[in-house]
């Protein structure tokens, strides 16, 4: 089965950040804004029923690969978007942002070849809100990085 451009686009993601050379800031916001871009298509999908249960995720080990991928990545400041006041400044982690997105992603591409796209698309569409906000908090602290 031929995959659907969300999904090709999380195998380079994942190879991006787990497998090649370590990108540049610049290479790295680029597959994320296609990694946000190639989101508007995915279809509504539906969850498979009777599934096999996904890998138990090893945050652990991938936060240490990823980790000594991006030595230089750090804490930023975070504040609520929708607070014109802000009392209060978050702290956002570019490591966990990545650790998370790639979480979420190679998730996504075992539904895909486990369970098949609806599926896969569906978990996308549900879990947008997790790997969606910190696809954005990280295309802002590398905007910052790179821009000042």
């Amino acid at each position: 089965m031929k995959a659907a451009p969300i999904i090709q686009t999380a195998w380079r993601m994942l190879d991006l950040i787990l497998q090649d050379e370590p990108p540049t800031d610049a290479a790295l916001a680029l597959a994320l804004d296609e990694l946000a871009l190639a989101f508007h298509e995915v279809p509504e999908g539906r969850a498979a029923t009777g599934i096999e249960e996904p890998p138990r995720r090893d945050g652990a080990g991938l936060r240490t690969i990823i980790s000594a991928r991006f030595p230089d990545y750090g804490y930023y400041a975070i504040v609520d978007p929708l607070d014109l006041t802000p009392d209060r400044v978050g702290v956002g982690d570019a490591i966990d942002d990545l650790v998370d997105i790639a979480g979420d992603l190679a998730e996504a591409v075992w539904r895909f070849d486990h369970l098949g796209a609806d599926d896969a698309h569906w978990f996308l569409r549900l879990l947008h809100f997790h790997w969606g906000r910190h696809l954005r908090e990280l295309s802002l602290y590398l905007h910052a990085r790179r821009f000042g």
